[in-house]
Parts: structure tokens; sequence; C-alpha cells
């Protein structure tokens, strides 16, 4: 299963960087939550429709609001328990719904494709097809929302025309007030391309996997910088799970340890972490992380008060 909870760093960098001293500053930091989530950037991903640049996935919720943070990240596959949690988080903050953004996910099945990537975490969805109206209709129950800001198709399904079919019944969540904005994950740079040709309307988000050395790797499943350039060309904004590398890099510890990385974090005195989010959202790149450590969620955020130079995001761009 684990393979398949793809829109988070599913909590293992947790155990990497994280000293008292921070402790003391995020716990400080959290005095200021309510102003700091006042200045919360964002990104128009679709008219009217602004996205916080810097999203949560899977862990602590609750921890995360609390923390400043806005943007909430889960799906259908994750399990109802993870999908209500992120429901109980928004309720027990007091927060106007209007001010959490919750993006949720459907799959597109069958998907033989997906399932081998993924080991057959869900074998079901290599022959059965989805129930699209379905699973909508379940991820609103089970967040206990009327709504949610962004729904994504979670993975294309083997054939175009039943991916197109799942993203059809999709755009009539916009008509009927279910979705604000719609969109697509692990679409690689043809298949958005031929997608954004056929849709009514235009999936406003591409979720792939990218990060400081993986962005090249597997441009099947849109981790590369191809499929990167093709959401611009059709204004599509991309945004990056496991953005501290994850598990398709065996941890986050590949990315937090390499040289180049921790180099350029002590020129600037931020952390590692800081550093490697900070080469996706000076591209414009949309991220959603995770932590069960406050510290983490805190300095996830301080991300605007410095910028990499153009040498700088070179170097990022060549880590391995």
């Amino acid at each position: 299963m684990l393979r398949s909870l793809v829109g988070s760093e599913m909590c293992i960098r947790d155990r990497y960087g994280v000293t008292t001293s921070d402790m003391l500053h995020s716990l400080l930091t959290l005095v200021f939550a309510v102003a700091v989530a006042a200045d919360v950037p964002t990104t128009e991903i679709s008219p009217g429709v602004h996205m916080p640049m810097v999203n949560f996935g899977i862990c602590n919720h609750t921890l995360w609001l609390q923390s400043g943070g806005r943007g909430l990240d889960t799906a259908l596959v994750y399990g109802d328990a993870a999908q209500a949690e992120v429901g109980s988080a928004i309720s027990a903050s007091g927060l106007p719904r209007s001010s959490v953004f919750v993006t949720t996910k459907i799959p597109c099945c069958p998907s033989l494709q997906w399932e081998a990537y993924n080991n057959n975490s869900n074998a079901t969805c290599a022959t059965v097809p989805s129930n699209s109206s379905a699973d909508i209709a379940h991820d609103l129950r089970t967040l206990g929302l009327e709504y949610v800001d962004l729904m994504l198709m979670h993975w294309p399904c083997d054939r175009f025309e039943d991916t197109l079919a799942t993203y059809q019944v999709m755009e009539g969540m916009v008509a009927a007030g279910q979705a604000r904005a719609i969109g697509v994950s692990n679409f690689n740079a043809p298949l958005i391309d031929r997608l954004v040709r056929h849709a009514r309307v235009k999936p406003a988000v591409n979720q792939c996997g990218l990060s400081v050395a993986d962005h090249t790797m597997t441009p099947e499943w849109g981790r590369d910088d191809a499929t990167v350039e093709m959401c611009k060309r059709h204004n599509v904004t991309f945004q990056a799970y496991s953005p501290l590398g994850g598990w398709a890099l065996g941890g986050t510890g590949h990315v937090l340890n390499d040289p180049s990385v921790k180099t350029i974090a002590a020129a600037h005195n931020k952390s590692s972490a800081q550093v490697a989010l900070k080469w996706l959202v000076q591209q414009g790149i949309v991220v959603v992380t995770s932590s069960n450590k406050l510290a983490n969620d805190v300095s996830d955020q301080q991300l605007w008060d410095f910028t990499l130079t153009e040498d700088e995001m070179m170097r990022l761009a060549a880590v391995k």
C-alpha cells in the first residue's frame, strides 16, 4: 500500500535534522500562526481559485493548521480514516471552511500499468472499472464536506477513453458546486497534452512526484522536467509530491544530506529541507509535503525571505 500513497513524504523525513532549538523556535512561531496564515503565498490555479504554494499530505493535519498551514491533501486510496481525519482537523480548528484549501483524489480504473508500478497494492484496480460518481460521493461523505477545493484523478486508466470518461464525471463536479477546480495526478507530458485538447474544463493542476535529484528518472508518471514544461505550455499548475525525495529515492535523507544541498542551505542560514522546497517554489511549482513534527511544519512554510541564485538553482538541478 505504501507506494500508492503518493502526495506526501509519509512522515519519513521526521527522523532528520530536528533539534531542541528548532522546536523552541517553532513553538514561538505558533503564537503568530494567525498572522502567518494570513500571509500564506498562493497561486491562482483557476479563475478565482487560489491554492497555497505549500500544502500538507499524510500525517497530522491538525498540527499543520495550528502552525499556520492552510492547504490539506488526501485521497480515497489513503483510506477512510485518513480522509475523516482531514475533515475532523478542519472542524476542530474553528477556521472558516473558506480559509482551508482541501485537495482529494479518486482513482481511474482499470489501470494495470499503475498497479504494476505500485506492486499491485490495490489489485482490483487492474481489472475492475471505477465508479467515479460513487467515489466522489464517498470522498465528500468521508471528509464531511459539501465541496472540495480541488479534485484530482489520482492516476490515468490504461485506455485514454476510460481516462477521459472519468475526467468527464469530474467536470460535472464543477457545475454541481462539489469542486471549485479539478485536475489530475501522475500524468506525463504527452498525456496531459492530450487531455487538455479533449477536456471541456481544463485541468487546473497536475500533481506528480518531483524533487531535487528526482526530476528525470520516471517520465512515464510525469516525474520529469518535460512534464513541468508541458504544464507551463498549457497553463496547468504543476504540483510536486515527495518534494524532498520521499520513497522514490529510498527516503528523504538522499536529498537532505546531499553535500550541495547542505552547502547552499548553510549559505542562506536555512535547513536542507527549506532549500529543497525553495528550489521547487522558485520555479512556480506548488508542493505538498508532510511531517509529524511541529518544527518541520513551521520551517516548511518559511520559504519567502530568501532567494536562490541562478547558480544555486543550477547546482541543485544537477544533484543526482
